[in-house]
């Protein structure tokens, strides 16, 4: 088997992206990007928290 690849850092260009997405169809493009980007940095954080947790 391979070894697994570590992508959780790509969540974080996800959810920017997604943002700014949903901003451009409500019409508030930089607030829903740095929502994203905020929610993103979230999810990265809390996920490496528990992987580092399952792993030990």
């Amino acid at each position: 088997m391979t070894k697994k690849k570590k992508n959780i850092i790509l969540i974080i260009p996800a959810f920017l992206i997604m943002g700014a997405a949903i901003g451009l169809q409500t019409k508030g493009v930089i607030k829903q990007t740095l929502i994203g980007l905020v929610v993103g940095v979230i999810i990265y954080f809390f996920l490496k928290y528990r992987n580092k947790k399952l792993n030990n």
